[in-house]
């Protein structure tokens, strides 16, 4: 059961520095992360829940914020779920890391109920990468799928860099399609290097990622334009499906070019995730 999401960029904000949280919700991006994992130290797990859980309360209904607990299968990450489950307001959707099996997924709705809501998990290892095809479970809340490349690039032993990452991302994105998911992928972590940005996220978007994570909120612009389709795509989308419309299931020719299905359904998808 997959749930709406959509997103071009996924700005992260540490958990235990709350007054970064309006500026990253005012900065353009598409939806905000509140890290209780990475970003925040073991001392600091406790302050960051309470600020996290503070923030959601504060900030509801301003833009899509969401939160990346710990991991179910860790003490912290039980007090995440037991915070959450107690919580009068819920993220927009809640970022599950180090996801190997769809029981650390299933361990998030138990604790959440009725009220949990959608889930994205961060696949940051082999085992995750190989169990991702059989472990996505369709009738969880599920809202995306998210690449962890750079712990993923430190359980194989790999570069963290385009060449050593590009079979874990094909086989992601591969997977996430086959379930009806976006893909989102990792940040790019180099923050001075606007050109490096911009062709890394050129290349993740041909891929058929549908977002990139974000570090610093002056990457946001550079990541949505880059997945944003452009006046002249949009048109040209527009034409197809409106051609495909008025054919009646008929063979479609638009500008001397013959449209088959495939062209007609990414038309549509392309439109619909300009207008959600």
């Amino acid at each position: 059961m997959s749930s709406p999401l959509t997103l071009r960029c996924l700005l992260f904000v540490p958990g235990n520095r709350p007054e970064r949280y309006p500026k990253a919700l005012a900065c353009g991006v598409d939806a905000v992360c509140i890290d209780l994992e990475d970003a925040v130290g073991p001392d600091q797990k406790d302050q960051a829940r309470a600020s996290a859980l503070a923030g959601l309360a504060e900030h509801d209904g301003i833009g899509q914020l969401g939160l990346r607990i710990n991991p179910p299968n860790t003490r912290a990450g039980q007090e995440d779920l037991n915070a959450l489950a107690a919580a009068r307001v819920q993220p927009a959707f809640v970022l599950v890391p180090k996801f190997e099996s769809a029981e650390m997924l299933k361990v998030v709705v138990g604790a959440c109920g009725d009220r949990c809501p959608p889930l994205i998990p961060l696949v940051e290892s082999t085992r995750g990468l190989l169990d991702l095809g059989y472990e996505l479970d369709t009738s969880l809340p599920l809202a995306a799928v998210m690449f962890g490349g750079y712990d993923y690039s430190v359980d194989v032993g790999c570069e963290f860099a385009w060449e050593p990452l590009l079979f874990a991302r094909s086989r992601l994105v591969t997977i996430a399609r086959a379930h009806d998911l976006d893909a989102i992928d990792v940040p790019y972590i180099d923050l001075r290097n606007e050109d490096g940005l911009t062709a890394e996220t050129e290349r993740v978007r041909a891929l058929g990622f549908a977002a990139k994570a974000a570090v610093h909120p002056a990457q946001v612009a550079t990541i949505q334009a880059a997945f944003t389709p452009s006046p002249e795509k949009m048109a040209r989308a527009k034409a197809v499906v409106e051609a495909a419309e008025a054919s009646d299931g008929d063979a479609v020719q638009l500008d001397g070019q013959l449209i088959d299905a495939p062209v007609i359904d990414a038309a549509r998808r392309l439109l619909a995730r300009a207008n959600p």
